[in-house]
């Protein structure tokens, strides 16, 4: 076991050889996760694995990372006695497909990039049945944190959040950014986030509590990020607007600048200090275009308008921060 800064990681390097598998299965799967992986001896030869464990409040975020041939994960009745869960996952999974199968309902497959939600104490298995290598986030909230909400939050059938409207799409788009920006938080930042994931599994799991103050104040959190976002993936178009960013996350451009305005940043001011780190990547990285083209190239419909707003946000010019880089 390896600690870094609070995280704590553990890998199938640390023994290496023919114990890797074993290592994996008894020490780490049963113990670390509650689930006990299985694979054919033929399976376990060149089997990687690590864990890690990030803090994140009072729960932890725990990042797995397998290359494999085939595996199957059993979350069984005694694996729950044995380390019960006591609260509700959230999942994202990268690179490959993991299959959640169940013996009494129909399976469900998550491709890379799906939220799914579920109840840790839910009897399940799942099969990795592709070679490759396998990347999963998993992050745990509490049971108490939703009694009254759910009935036996544990278990709590596992499903893929709808990411395309609604509560469940606010969830879904906050816990990939938590999952992005999790490095960067503080210790108090990703207390709140957890927080705003908790009211955000509780709406999407009971819309009745919307009225709910802590509630109203997640959505809005989401609602935030979730324009962030958008405005990330389309910062590089000189037609990004308020107007045509409230459109596309139909509420009106009076929502949308209340929704900047308690964090002191105007639409507009995020808008341009994206654009500029943008910029000061390409110039930092040595690229060789032009800074008229880098200016163009992140969305700015002028050479002047990127000036002002390169000074403004870094306090120089791009040509000598350039030259800063070149030494």
């Amino acid at each position: 076991m390896n600690e870094n800064g609070g995280t704590l990681r553990w890998s199938t390097s640390d023994v290496g050889g023919k114990d890797s598998f074993a290592y994996w299965r008894e020490s780490l799967s049963a113990n670390l996760i509650g689930m006990t992986p299985e694979a054919a001896p033929e399976d376990r030869e060149g089997f990687e694995g690590e864990i890690k464990r990030i803090p994140a409040g009072d729960t932890a975020l725990m990042q797995l990372d397998m290359k494999l041939s085939r595996l199957r994960m059993d979350r069984s009745r005694a694996e729950i006695r044995a380390a019960p869960g006591d609260g509700v996952f959230l999942y994202r999974g990268y690179s490959s497909d993991m299959n959640f199968l169940f013996h009494d309902r129909d399976h469900f497959v998550p491709h890379p990039g799906t939220t799914v939600i579920g109840g840790l104490d839910r009897e399940r298995y799942s099969i990795v049945s592709q070679p490759g290598r396998y990347r999963c986030e998993v992050l745990r909230i509490p049971a108490a944190a939703l009694k009254g909400i759910v009935y036996e939050p544990s278990r709590l059938e596992p499903r893929p959040v709808d990411r395309s409207t609604g509560p469940a799409a606010l969830l879904h788009d906050f816990f990939a950014s938590f999952l992005r920006e999790l490095p960067r938080l503080t210790n108090i930042e990703r207390t709140d986030a957890v927080a705003t994931l908790t009211d955000l599994v509780t709406l999407s799991l009971r819309r009745d509590r919307a009225g709910d103050e802590p509630i109203r104040d997640a959505v809005r959190a989401a609602r935030l990020r979730r324009i962030q976002n958008y405005v990330r993936r389309h910062a590089a178009s000189p037609d990004l607007s308020p107007s045509s960013t409230a459109q596309a996350m139909r509420i009106s451009v009076r929502q949308l600048h209340a929704l900047f305005e308690p964090g002191g940043k105007s639409f507009s001011r995020f808008l341009a200090e994206y654009r500029i780190q943008l910029a000061l990547d390409q110039l930092r990285s040595g690229a060789a275009h032009t800074i008229t083209e880098i200016a163009l190239i992140n969305g700015f419909d002028s050479l002047s308008t990127f000036y002002r707003a390169f000074r403004t946000v870094t306090g120089t010019s791009p040509q000598k921060e350039r030259a800063r880089q070149r030494g």
